[in-house]
Order: C-alpha cells, then sequence, then structure tokens
C-alpha cells in the first residue's frame, strides 16, 4: 500500500482530479486546504516563536492537498499520470503543484482498509466453501 500525496496550486481543478481517482478506483481522498510559501534564507536566524509567519518572503498561495492511501502501485503510477495530465502538463513546470508517494506500513480504519477485509473474508469464505465441495466428492 501506498500514500498518494498532491499538492495542487490551481485549486479550481480538484473536482477534476477527485473525479478521476474515482475512475480509477481509488477508495478515498482526504482533501485539506494549505498554503505554499518561499521561506526567507535567513529563516534558521528568526526566533521559533513569534517569528516564524515573518520569516517568509510574503510569496505565499492557497492549494489545496489531497492525500489517499492506495492499495496498488499500478493505481498510484495510473492516478499521477492523469493528475499531470489534468494540470496540463509537465508538472515540473512552476505553479503547477508537486506529487510524492510513501509506503504504507500499517493501516486501521478508512474505505480501503474496509474494502479489504471485506474482499479478504469473500475469498476466504468462498475458498472453504470450495473446500467443502472437494471433500463432498
Amino acid at each position: 500500500m501506498f500514500v498518494l500525496f498532491v499538492v495542487l496550486d490551481q485549486p479550481e481543478i480538484l473536482p477534476d482530479v477527485l473525479s478521476k481517482l474515482r475512475k480509477l478506483k481509488i477508495r478515498g481522498a482526504t482533501v485539506i486546504d494549505s498554503m505554499g510559501a518561499t521561506l526567507a534564507k535567513d529563516i534558521y536566524k528568526v526566533p521559533v516563536f513569534g517569528g516564524f509567519m515573518k520569516s517568509m518572503d510574503g510569496d505565499t498561495h492557497s492549494n489545496k492537498t489531497i492525500f489517499s492511501v492506495i492499495e496498488r502501485e499500478e493505481q498510484v503510477e495510473a492516478a499521477m499520470v492523469s493528475i499531470e495530465e489534468i494540470i496540463g502538463g509537465d508538472i515540473n513546470q512552476p505553479n503547477k503543484g508537486i506529487m510524492f508517494v510513501l509506503p504504507v506500513s500499517h493501516m486501521r480504519g478508512g474505505e480501503l482498509n474496509r474494502h479489504i477485509i471485506s474482499r479478504d473474508t469473500k475469498l476466504r469464505i468462498a475458498a472453504e466453501e470450495a473446500g467443502k465441495e472437494s471433500e463432498q466428492r
């Protein structure tokens, strides 16, 4: 499993991105409002309390951050390609955003976890029934 993080510098495309994730059978996503900022070069000279916001160059903008736990790597790849297409091409260009993926070693709760448990339960029951049928023969 993986968690895909997407920071969209163009919040207006959020509905298109979520729609595409749904079409790719990605089971859920969390969206939060976020703010990108370019930090001043002398940030380490600023006291932690009271000085952090002053340390920003003033170059801030609103964006949306999406994160989604995704079961299979091919889904992650498809999602990233699709998102890059939606934003208009190369995400390495300025004012597009950033995407990155981290592995998930443990998970509890959420739609994907419920789906996996349900699927595994159905497979286990089917295997048990197939085993009973073969014993009866």
